[in-house]
C-alpha cells in the first residue's frame, strides 16, 4: 500500500511515514537523554531517571535505524520498545499523586497509538520487501535533456572556439530568441569581418 503525493513524486505515503517516525524517534532520545528528571517528575516515575537514560539512548539508535536504507528492523524493534514504554508508564499510574497518574494514564495511550502506528509501517515495509525504493528517474525531462556535465561542455566548447566564433553563436542565439527580427528597433549586430571592411568607392 503505497501513497503518493504526485504522479511523478518518488516520495510515497510509506517513505514521509517512516521519515517521520525516525525524526520523532530521535527527538525523544534527545529529550530523555538530556531532562529525564523532569519527564520523570511528569510522570511519577522519581527515581527511574537512568532507566529513562537508557529508553532515550534505545529511541536515538531506533531512529537512526529507522531513517536509513533498511528501517523495517527498526520499526520492529521500536514496537517491542513501544512495549515496554507502556510498562514502565504503568508505574506512574499506580503515582499518589493525581495529576502524574493522569499523564502516565494519557501516556500509555500516546504510546498504544505510536506502537500502532510503527506496526504499521513495519508492515508496509515488510511488504514491500524492506528496503526503500530506488531515487526517481528525471533524465526524460527537459530541463537538462543530455545532464549537467553535457551542458557545461557545450558552453566550455565555445569558450575555446574563440571570442569571434562565441560572439557570433551569442548573436544566433539571440535571432534563434527573436532578437533579430525587424521592427523590433535595434541594429542587427555586425560580423567582425564587416568591421574590417571599408565601403567601396562609387567614384
Amino acid at each position: 500500500m503505497a501513497f503518493k503525493y504526485g504522479k511523478d513524486s518518488s516520495l510515497t505515503g510509506a517513505d514521509a511515514l517512516v521519515r517521520g517516525i525516525g525524526l520523532f524517534s530521535l527527538g525523544l532520545g534527545v529529550a530523555e537523554l538530556i531532562a529525564p528528571g523532569k519527564i520523570a517528575k511528569t510522570f511519577g516515575l522519581e527515581g527511574k531517571e537512568g532507566l529513562l537514560r537508557a529508553f532515550g539512548a534505545r529511541e536515538i539508535a531506533s531512529g537512526i535505524g529507522t531513517l536509513s536504507a533498511d528501517p523495517q528492523p527498526a520499526l520492529w524493534s521500536r514496537v517491542g520498545g513501544d512495549v515496554l514504554d507502556m510498562a514502565t508508564l504503568a508505574f506512574g499510574a499506580r503515582s499518589d499523586r493525581q495529576d502524574a497518574k493522569r499523564n502516565a494514564l494519557i501516556g500509555i495511550g500516546a504510546v498504544a497509538g505510536i506502537a500502532a502506528l510503527d506496526a504499521f509501517a513495519a508492515t508496509l515495509m515488510s511488504k514491500r520487501g524492506g528496503e526503500r525504493p530506488p531515487p526517481a528517474d528525471y533524465s526524460d525531462r527537459s530541463g537538462l535533456p543530455k545532464g549537467i556535465e553535457a551542458s557545461r561542455g557545450y558552453y566550455r566548447q565555445k569558450k575555446e572556439r574563440g571570442p569571434a566564433v562565441a560572439h557570433h553563436d551569442a548573436r544566433d542565439d539571440r535571432h534563434s530568441g527573436g532578437g533579430g527580427k525587424s521592427g523590433s528597433g535595434t541594429a542587427p549586430d555586425r560580423m567582425e569581418t564587416d568591421a574590417a571592411q571599408s565601403p567601396v568607392s562609387t567614384g
